[in-house]
């Protein structure tokens, strides 16, 4: 269960109209979007519309934390945590006293320290996310100042590669191949 961490940013957090049900406006606020990229991010994460109002549709908070950055808040602490603005690079750069260049450098060669992005737009194939790449502001504050990170997402554990049972082969060939296989680094 993650751990609440007291965080009092020079940010503001996002202001919703109604409790637990976030508008089309205060979540392209809250991803740092324009609004025209909002259905992207609703298609991408497939959020569920709570509202069939044309102009401003709503989803719910809950979803919305769940689905983009892979945490369920618990309470209205965690809830006011997780509702600071997701911040680009540039913000993390200056927290963090890295360059925007090495951060995306860092991710790019999947050698990156600091908590890892959360990408709020979709990627074509072949191409890098520089653009979409989001940071939560809890877990950058966390890291500068060596703290646990709180709210990240749930990992599936690896499974040991010692208890995997060995395959049955037809024929000696196969085994011997596997074995050797098994065997050279």
């Amino acid at each position: 269960m993650p751990t609440l961490v007291a965080y009092t940013p020079p940010l503001d957090p996002i202001e919703l109209r109604f409790p637990v049900v976030m508008t089309t406006a205060e979540l392209a606020a809250w991803c740092q979007v324009g609004k025209n990229t909002v259905p992207y991010i609703v298609s991408y994460f497939r959020l569920n519309e709570l509202s069939g109002a044309a102009k401003n549709h709503r989803f719910s908070v809950h979803e919305v934390m769940r689905k983009i950055i892979g945490v369920t808040p618990l309470g209205d602490p965690e809830i006011k945590a997780l509702l600071y603005p997701l911040q680009k690079a540039s913000w993390v750069s200056e927290r963090t006293g890295l360059g925007v260049s090495s951060i995306n450098a860092a991710i790019c060669e999947n050698r990156l320290l600091m908590p890892a992005p959360i990408a709020v737009t979709p990627t074509q194939p072949g191409r890098t996310a520089a653009r979409g790449r989001r940071w939560l502001p809890a877990q950058i504050e966390a890291y500068v100042r060596c703290d646990p990170i709180p709210f990240q997402a749930e990992r599936a554990p690896r499974p040991d590669p010692k208890s995997r049972s060995k395959p049955t082969f037809g024929n000696a060939f196969e085994a011997i191949c596997s074995d050797n296989a098994e065997a050279s680094p």
